[in-house]
């Protein structure tokens, strides 16, 4: 449901959206933000047309979110508070704090993801739930982790998006709204291959890759996939225990998380450097800048690291390599 602006900057709100959007900007996150600022200000009462710095500490101390969240939000704020600025209103631009990734990823080992992969083609939801999420999400479950897609980007992926000739999928609007190639390794390609033979003979739409069995001519939601994996850790007797606050545990994510520090890895024992691997590397994953990498390996080289070597070198290139054929 479309939030509609209510408080005293509702109409400056709305028109800075509108800005950003005819802008090219990926607007999402700053309309979240925006529309948590309404309903304070709402809420509180505040009838001015004023941005001032103790308006914004008091809604952040609201925010009970990780330091990066909370960094971000003000982030978003900010760039507020220069729009109200140029339009001749009192705003104060707020300080953007400087913080540290406090992320904490699992890493799945190549034993673990083994048993992942046996524990999703033998899974099936029953006669009470459809069955196509049963047929589907392996597929995606591969591609997740051979290519080190965000979720959201594996399950919008459309059939216009996969070059099967010379093994490229095309991500089209990743992560602010950015647009990448990412190569696919051989045995990915011919499961898709596979893949689309079997959608095909089963009449199910072409267009996406993914089709949702709630939503005719749509992929399957975010959740879909969750509650699945979730089923599937379980089956494959992977289970982990929080040690701090801010690890999110098992989650879709951590594939791309193992994505990394498995490239990583293999890229080290070859003889690259860092530096070399690092800026290839955030190309890949559609990171804005090797600096973002750079935080995805360290936290991950470090979960390693702990771990006593429970990643072993299996990757046959620099990005993972696992037979996805079926037998």
């Amino acid at each position: 449901m479309t939030h509609i602006f209510t408080s005293a900057l509702a109409t400056e709100m709305s028109h800075y959206l509108v800005l950003l959007r005819e802008a090219g900007r990926y607007i999402d996150q700053v309309k979240s933000s925006l529309k948590s600022l309404d309903c304070y200000l709402k809420e509180h009462n505040h009838k001015d047309k004023v941005l001032t710095d103790e308006l914004v500490s008091a809604w952040v101390a609201t925010k009970q979110v990780r330091s990066r969240t909370k960094a971000a939000k003000i982030s978003h704020v900010k760039g507020f508070a220069k729009y109200l600025i140029s339009l001749g209103f009192e705003a104060s631009i707020p300080e953007t704090p400087i913080v540290s990734s406090d992320y904490v990823p699992y890493v799945f080992s190549k034993e673990e993801f083994i048993r992942m992969v046996s524990a999703a083609d033998n899974f099936g939801w029953g006669i009470i739930r459809p069955i196509r999420a049963s047929k589907v999400f392996p597929v995606l479950l591969r591609i997740l982790y051979g290519c080190g897609l965000r979720l959201g980007e594996g399950l919008s992926l459309r059939w216009k998006d996969i070059d099967l000739e010379n093994g490229i999928i095309i991500i089209r609007k990743g992560k602010n709204m950015k647009q990448r190639l990412v190569p696919m390794s051989n045995s990915l390609s011919k499961l898709l291959i596979s893949y689309k033979g079997k959608v095909q003979n089963e009449n199910i739409c072409n267009d996406n890759l993914f089709e949702s069995n709630f939503s005719s001519g749509k992929p399957f939601k975010n959740n879909s996939f969750y509650e699945w994996f979730s089923k599937i850790l379980k089956k494959a007797n992977i289970y982990y225990s929080k040690h701090t606050r801010h690890e999110r545990g098992l989650c879709p994510h951590c594939l791309r998380h193992t994505f990394v520090l498995h490239s990583f890895l293999k890229s080290e024992s070859e003889g690259r450097k860092f530096e070399d691997t690092s800026a290839f590397l955030s190309a890949y994953l559609g990171h804005d800048s090797p600096k973002e990498t750079d935080k995805y390996l360290n936290v991950s080289h470090t979960v390693y690291t702990d771990s006593h070597q429970r990643v072993n070198d299996y990757i046959g290139n620099l990005f993972p390599e696992i037979d996805f054929d079926e037998d």
